[in-house]
């Protein structure tokens, strides 16, 4: 068995298991370098923000004797990871950024968690992530702001920005996220790693915050759990991993995912949408390239002229879901907020419109509902005749923090960021993400091979509902096809 060529800070998941299983590194030794890589490195770019050293021995210790006297191991047996703030995990503090639970220390671990604690990972620490999951950057009152390891003056995304981060920066080898508003996919675009949204109601939320803790809530119709990685073939493994209904509802409830519907990279129909939304000029244009380069490999890309969907209609159907949803769990205090932001303004301004969604009336949300239902079903005819999409993850790459104006949504309202040195609304940023959010599709955010003015880029793998492993499989041909982007020239 070849021994991997870098060190094990770099190492996939893949890549790992295998020089544990060959005993060419122990469990111990394998968190020993990520806990001493993260102490030389992390004082700059601040994304672990808790730790439970002991217990990540113990369950290093653990594997590395069972291993010693030959007994079966789960499949992630020794891995070191580290889990997004807003997951409940036994050992740490599950704060989610909110100072009120600053001392939360829960004791029972979100599902997500306990899965993959069964399948062996030694999980060390917590990773930073906005007020409330709430932003495309990764700070809050708490834990202060993480930096982007490949340029500290940029946002590593939001909100599994510490996630990311910690993976880009070799801190972990898989990390868990959540995601409603591109908050895995954005983060791996901006910080070079791999993310996947799963298909909607596949991984199980019970113990992420939102909702506060305790609180028994239904499933948000928009929010997902699913894996970050170094690599696609990474995510292939964990997602089956983490699938599963909570507890209480396993007897009822079983998960067989189609399986990936072409094993070679040329076999696959490939569909390149670009003008849906606005994206900068750049960052298009080495979309465009990767869709070059797979046409090099002899796969069939249509480019899109008119899309599947009519995609001002489906932000506005994603808008009013997913500020019906911030709404619905959010304080007075803060609705009064978007009131005060709104009051004023022009009704069509985008302070009137999320006003207005996070206060919307049961009938306005059940309208929206149906025409979500309507998006879904174009979607699938469409995939009638396509494998797979692709698309930006967002309309820009990373950008430089903007953190002084406060947390949470509404001081959103106010931002901007540029695009080909135009300014357009931060909150336009959510586009490309609730393209393929709304319609509770399966997301791949791949990084292109180049990076883009000196930083990294992504772009979505967007597959058919519930075939979460056709995406996921085309980007790991891709992998094998094109390589994968290096980590940051971390010291």
């Amino acid at each position: 068995m070849a021994t991997a060529p870098h060190e094990p800070h770099q190492w996939t998941v893949g890549e790992t298991l295998a020089e544990l299983a060959a005993r060419r590194i122990s469990a111990e030794e394998l968190l020993d370098h990520h806990l001493a890589r993260r102490a030389a490195l992390d004082g700059a770019i601040n994304a672990v923000v808790a730790t439970d050293v002991g217990g990540a021995r113990r369950a290093a210790r653990d594997i590395d004797a069972r291993r010693a006297a030959g007994a079966a191991l789960p499949p992630l047996a020794g891995v070191t990871m580290t889990i997004k703030d807003s997951f409940e995990v036994v050992g740490m503090p599950a704060t989610c950024g909110i100072p009120e639970l600053a001392q939360h220390r829960p004791t029972r671990d979100a599902d997500a968690v306990a899965r993959l604690r069964a399948a062996g990972a030694v999980i060390y620490g917590k990773t930073n992530c906005p007020l409330g999951v709430s932003d495309h950057q990764s700070y809050n009152p708490i834990y202060g702001i993480t930096r982007n390891p490949w340029d500290a003056a940029r946002t590593p995304g939001g909100s599994s920005g510490g996630s990311a981060a910690a993976l880009a920066a070799g801190f972990s080898a898989l990390e868990l996220g959540s995601d409603i508003g591109g908050s895995i996919r954005l983060p791996s675009h901006f910080c070079g790693v791999y993310g996947h949204k799963p298909s909607w109601g596949l991984v199980s939320g019970r113990g992420h915050i939102p909702p506060p803790p305790g609180v028994v809530a239904p499933p948000a119709p928009l929010a997902v759990i699913g894996p970050l990685a170094r690599a696609a073939a990474d995510l292939e493994l964990a997602l089956p991993l983490l699938a599963g209904a909570a507890d209480d509802e396993a007897p009822a409830w079983a998960l067989q995912l189609p399986p990936p519907r072409h094993e070679r990279l040329r076999d696959f129909r490939v569909a390149l949408w670009l003008d849906a939304y606005p994206v900068d000029s750049a960052y298009a244009a080495a979309i465009e390239r990767f869709a070059q380069a797979l046409a090099a490999e002899g796969v069939a890309v249509q480019r899109l002229g008119q899309g599947p969907v009519d995609p001002a209609a489906s932000h506005d159907t994603y808008l009013d879901l997913l500020f019906g949803v911030i709404g619905s769990g959010a304080p007075e205090a803060e609705l009064a907020a978007y009131r005060a932001a709104a009051a004023g303004a022009p009704p069509d301004s985008a302070a009137a419109r999320l006003a207005r969604a996070t206060a919307q009336p049961l009938r306005q949300w059940v309208l929206q509902a149906a025409r979500q239902a309507a998006l879904r079903r174009q979607w699938a005819a469409f995939f009638e005749s396509c494998d797979v999409l692709l698309c930006p993850v967002a309309m820009t790459q990373a950008f430089a923090h903007q953190t002084d104006d406060g947390h949470g949504p509404v001081p959103q309202l106010a931002r901007t960021l540029p695009v080909d040195g135009a300014a357009r609304p931060y909150l336009d940023n959510l586009m490309w993400p609730g393209l393929v959010t709304v319609a509770h599709l399966p997301s791949t955010a791949r990084p292109l091979n180049e990076r883009v003015g000196g930083l990294p880029a992504g772009v979505q793998i967007v597959g058919p509902y519930l075939h979460d492993r056709t995406a996921l499989r085309f980007a790991a041909l891709c992998d094998q096809a094109f390589g994968r982007l290096p980590p940051p020239p971390l010291a």
